[in-house]
Formats: structure tokens, C-alpha cells, sequence
């Protein structure tokens, strides 16, 4: 994978599914969610519904908005007390149709797609009542589901069809948790001026002038599974409400209240954050940016990758790369009122070419408001380290010792140039904790030589759960171990001195360690085999492989099959007999509409070359690393 300061980010993304991301920046259609129909805010029906009597409809349909703050794009999934499933695309602005002629009320939802560039799923439920009526799908309504179920909507959805799970979707027990929700929501629901006759589930929302869209913005809603619990939070302050998914509407006679401290002003603050990114990609439009075009736009503290200000505006003005840029696919994490030193925006966003192909992913950036002159700069991402992470799945023709194989597992992309801002201790080493690793974890140690850290024992930056392989060390993770592993899933990366004290560098969390999530999990061996999985090599390019002399030259390269919507790389290494590397050329191409790339690679002169492999790497919709390499 390409180093973050070349603007090639695949990993690093913020949990969607039970979140609600920011509005702004695009992800495929307007902000919000969208009203079906004329667009005037009402919910229209040309359908006529009947019954054969025993609670199947001879003609209906449904229809709504699938959206998480941002409108979804993909596919919205109903499924009836029965069991039997219907799917239809999600439409523009997050709208969808479904027909739910000839199914059994009540039914339940499950959205699933992306929005605002990052993967998320939500569900929601519809009764009798709801036939040729409104139902939205929203990260809300998955909360009203998980409450109605007393666990989560997801695992509610899977078991619809087992004997009394349907059956707790009853109009009254719905209405009540819609109504419940809603007090829980209140007091931040009046501060954006939201009508409190609103109805989460039902209600139609108009993009960009409907109140309930700002307040989609920064009411955030997570899982604690182990707990059966759900954190209600507000990204303009600290404070948040934990509702217990098995008590039921109407046993919480007062509950806790989600605090409206500065949602007033934190609404505009959001404007303005987006503002200053727009500000700076504007002074890429035309051409390079000088230094002093890009300097006031950034703080004097700013660090990004363990690079101070200086280094990365040095970088940002002589890659041409990065013309016509724009940052986009917004997304708030926090806006932090209480930081003495300045209020600050934690926000993650994606970086793309005039064309739409993203060139990367900037997970939990910081834009920080001076206390001095009220201006909001860029901070970075504020890391002493240089870090990537993703799931990533390789084929390889003529690796010794096995015919064409496959690998797939975790990679975790770990530098540390800089040391001198490490902390007061050294860093020894990394362990790296979450689903599908070890439960001790993994650790990571900086080679002799420097680069990329490594993990102990094995060698390497990825993780490897399983691989059809030989020679090869994997955890020997089953498919279906494999598929468990959850979207969005997140993992930890604690440093550590050589005394196993934890190091806390000045700019690191509080507590030292740093959190972040992979958006989709590797593929299993059973998706790796099925066709079309993988980046083409031309039959041309290989030819040329094979034959490149030791002499040097240049290679032609070309490729197809590559998710067209993402900047793709391309390398050829050539090693000793001793597998030294003696020469590694790497470069990024970027797909043509029909995900193809054109390229060349050039080598001088290397007599002592004893082996080479060369292949190309395509990050794919869910931003998982997939990869074709050929060995000789």
C-alpha cells in the first residue's frame, strides 16, 4: 500500500452503521433525507392494498428514505413474518420502492449500501398499518428496532421468520418506542427548530432546508452488544444517553435526555469547518498552490503522519497530483467545545479527482478554531505515527512451492520517521487488538534497518487469517470465522517502551492509544475463488515480465478489472539471491471508466538478479485492498 502522504488512504474509516454521518460533501446525492414524491414533504401513495384474509397482501407496496444523515446508496431488503425477502435499489436521494404484494405483515427493513463514502447498514419495521404508507430507514429507526427487540436490529432482522420474534413488531409497542426516541431526543430536536410533532419513522424530511437534516448531523447512536445497550451521543458536546435495549418504552417513565449544549452554535460550526476545507482544496483548482497559499489555512501545530507543517505543505504544493482536487464525503466525529487550547472538529473525509476517483480516505482529521482570531485552520490528523490499516486479499501465480494461490488477512502499515516526538521513552513496540486477531493481539517491532514495523515471529506487515498457500504461515481462520468479523469493525494500537510501560506521545489520545476501524472485512477463500475477484495483469505485461533482461529497460504495463472509482498502484521488484531488493519501482495509475489502466515501468542495469515479482493493487467499493501479483 502507498504511503498516506501520497494521498493513496485505504483504510481508516469511522463506523457508519449506527451512526449518522455528516450531511455535506457529497456521497452520491443531495444532503439528508430526501422527501419522496413532488419534493414538497409529503408521502404519496397510488397503490390499493388487500388482504386474502389472513394477513397477506394481495397489492402493496412501501415506499421511504434509506439515509444516515447522508442518503444511502445501494439496496434496501424487506423481509415478512414468514421469512420470504424482497430487494430493491435504493433510488436518488436515498428513496426506494418496495413491493410488498403477496407478503405477511409486519415487516422489517435492512438498508445497506454506503453513504457519505463509508459503508453502513440500518433497519427499520412497518406493520399492517403501514401499507402504501411512509417508512423511513435511518440510523433512528435501527435504534426503534433494537429497543422493540431488546437487541440488535441486525440480529432482529436475521431471525424475523423464528417463532414470536415477527410478532413483537405490534403497532402499538412500535408507536410507543417511536414516541419514547423522540423525548430522548428532545431537547436537541427544539434547539434546530424541529417541529415536535415529528414522527421518526414516518415523517418525510426535505434536503438542506428541513430542520430534522441538522439534526441528523450530530446525533450519533452506537452499540455495545455485550452490554445490550445503546449510546446515544451528540458530536457538539460530551455528554450522551445510554438506553438499555431490553427495557421497554414503558417502563422508562423518565429518562435521561440527550443535552442540547451547542447544537445552536454547533450547527453553524459545522458550516464553517466545511468552509475551510473547501477553502483549501480551492487553492488547487487552477494549478500547484504556493506555500504561502496553503500556510495560513494550517496551524502552526498541525502534523500529519508524523509530518509538521512545513514538510506537508512542501509536499502538497509539488504534487501535481493533487490538482483539481476536492475533499469530499464529510464526516463529523466530534466538535470538542471543552479543549482550552482551541475548539477543535474531528472529521474524517475523502480526497478526489475532478473525475470523482478517490485518491484516498483522511480518517479523523481535526480542523481547530483559534482562540485568538476565531479562525478554524487544519490540524492534521495529529499521529507521531505514520499509519495505514485495511483488509487486504492477494492471488499469485508462480509463488515457489504452490500453484495459483490465494491470501487474505489484515494489514497494518506502521512508520515511525520521526522520532523526536514520540514522548518522553522510546518506542519498543505495537500490539494491535481487535476482531479477528489474537485476543493478546499482534505485535509489531521496527525493523533494524527502519521502514515499515513488522510483526514478531512472522515478517510482515499483514496478519494473514487464512490462505490456499504453501509455505505460508496463517491463522488458519475458517470462512464463516472469517465472514463474523463485523463491518466497521474496530482496533486499537497501543505503543509500548522496552520496559512494557505505554508510551504517550504529546499528541496521541489521552490515554495513549490510538483507535480507528476497517470498513469491510477481508474476503474469505470461498469469495476469493469466485471469478471477477481479482485485477487482470494483460497477457502483454506478463510476456514482458518473463522476459525482462537483467540489462534493464522498461516494461509496459496494463491491467483490467479494477474498481474504477479508486486510484489503483502498480510494482515490480527484482532481488538477489539473497532476496535482497535491488531495484522496486511503484507508481499509482488511475482507472478509465472501464477500470482499466496504461502504464510503463523503467529499470536500470542489475546483473545480480536471481528473482522478481511484480503486481497491482486496486482498492475495491468497501476500500479492502485487492491485489494480483505474478512471481519469477
Amino acid at each position: 500500500m502507498k504511503s498516506a502522504k501520497r494521498w493513496a488512504i485505504h483504510g481508516a474509516v469511522l463506523a457508519l452503521a449506527g451512526s449518522l454521518a455528516a450531511c455535506g460533501g457529497g456521497g452520491g446525492g443531495s444532503s439528508g433525507l430526501a422527501a419522496l414524491g413532488t419534493g414538497t414533504g409529503t408521502s404519496t401513495s397510488t397503490a390499493s392494498s388487500g388482504s386474502d384474509g389472513n394477513g397477506t397482501q394481495t397489492s402493496a407496496k412501501i415506499s421511504g428514505v434509506a439515509a444516515v444523515g447522508a442518503p444511502l446508496i445501494g439496496t434496501v431488503t424487506v423481509k415478512d413474518a414468514l421469512g420470504a425477502t424482497r430487494s430493491a435499489p435504493i433510488g436518488t436521494n436515498g428513496s426506494y420502492s418496495i413491493d410488498v404484494s403477496g407478503m405477511t405483515a409486519p415487516f422489517v427493513f435492512r438498508a445497506e449500501g454506503s453513504a457519505n463514502g463509508v459503508r453502513a447498514i440500518v433497519h427499520s419495521v412497518a406493520t399492517q398499518a403501514d401499507l402504501n404508507g411512509r417508512i423511513n430507514i435511518t440510523q433512528l429507526t435501527d435504534l426503534i428496532v433494537s429497543n422493540i427487540a431488546g437487541q440488535l436490529a441486525q440480529n432482529y432482522f436475521d431471525n424475523f421468520d423464528q417463532s414470536g420474534n415477527s410478532s413483537l413488531a405490534d403497532k402499538a409497542l412500535v408507536d410507543a418506542e417511536v414516541v419514547k426516541l423522540k423525548e430522548k431526543l428532545l431537547p436537541v430536536l427544539t434547539a434546530l427548530g424541529v417541529d415536535a410533532a415529528i414522527d421518526l419513522l414516518h415523517s418525510s424530511f426535505t434536503p438542506l432546508s428541513d430542520p430534522i437534516d441538522k439534526a441528523l448531523d450530530v446525533i450519533r447512536v452506537s452499540y455495545d452488544t455485550a452490554a445490550n445497550t445503546a449510546t446515544i451521543s451528540n458530536v457538539l458536546n460530551t455528554i450522551a444517553v445510554v438506553d438499555a435495549l431490553a427495557v421497554k418504552a414503558a417502563a422508562e417513565t423518565s429518562p435521561a435526555t440527550l443535552s442540547d449544549a451547542n447544537v445552536a452554535s454547533g450547527a453553524t460550526d459545522q458550516d464553517l469547518v466545511r468552509q475551510v476545507l473547501k477553502d483549501f482544496t480551492a487553492k488547487f483548482t487552477n494549478g500547484s498552490p504556493r506555500s504561502a497559499d496553503l500556510t495560513p489555512l494550517m496551524t502552526s501545530g498541525f502534523l500529519w503522519s508524523d509530518s509538521d507543517r512545513a514538510t506537508a505543505v512542501a509536499e502538497f504544493t509539488s504534487n501535481t497530483a493533487l490538482v483539481g482536487v476536492t475533499f469530499t464525503d464529510i464526516e463529523f466525529r466530534q466538535i470538542d467545545y471543552d479543549n482550552p487550547n482551541g475548539v477543535t472538529a474531528h472529521l474524517s473525509f475523502s480526497v478526489r479527482t475532478g473525475s470523482g476517483v478517490e485518491l484516498g480516505r483522511f480518517d479523523n482529521w481535526k480542523v481547530r478554531k483559534s482562540p485568538t482570531d476565531g479562525l478554524w485552520r487544519l490540524h492534521g490528523d495529529q499521529r507521531s505515527l505514520d499509519l495505514e490499516w485495511f483488509a487486504v486479499t492477494t492471488q499469485h501465480h508462480g509463488l515457489p512451492g504452490s500453484a495459483d494461490c490465494v491470501k487474505t488477512g489484515l494489514e497494518f502499515n506502521i512508520e515511525d520517521p520521526v522520532k523526536t516526538n514520540d514522548g518522553s521513552t522510546p518506542i519498543k513496540y505495537i500490539i494491535v487488538q481487535g476482531p479477528g486477531l489474537p485476543s493478546g493481539g499482534v505485535r509489531y517491532e521496527e525493523p533494524a534497518l527502519g521502514g515499515r514495523w513488522l510483526i514478531n515471529g512472522i515478517g510482515t506487515e499483514t496478519y494473514l487469517l487464512a490462505t490456499t498457500c504453501a509455505n505460508t504461515i496463517a491463522a488458519g481462520m475458517s470462512d464463516a470465522q472469517i465472514a463474523a468479523i463485523p463491518d466497521n469493525a474496530q482496533y486499537t494500537l497501543t505503543p509500548y517502551d522496552s520496559s512494557d510501560t505505554l508510551v504517550k506521545s504529546p499528541s496521541a489520545p489521552s490515554d495513549g492509544i490510538y483507535r480507528f476501524k476497517i470498513e469491510r472485512r477481508p474476503l474469505t477463500l470461498a469469495e476469493a475463488g469466485a471469478s471477477g475477484v481479482f485485477p487482470v495483469i494483460d497477457a502483454s505485461t506478463i510476456g514482458a515480465f518473463n522476459a525482462f533482461p537483467t540489462t534493464g529497460g522498461t516494461i509496459p504495463f496494463g491491467a483490467s478489472n479494477l474498481y474504477p472509482l479508486s486510484q489503483a498502484y502498480v510494482q515490480m521488484k527484482r532481488s538477489d539471491a539473497g532476496y535482497a531488493t535491488i531495484d522496486n519501482v511503484e507508481q499509482s495509475a488511475l482507472p478509465n471508466a472501464s477500470g482499466a489502466i496504461s502504464t510503463t515501468l523503467s529499470f536500470g542495469n542489475a546483473p545480480l538478479v536471481a528473482s522478481q515479482m511484480m503486481w497491482v493493487e486496486s482498492p475495491d467499493q468497501n476500500r479492502r485492498s485487492i491485489q494480483t501479483y505474478y512471481h519469477k
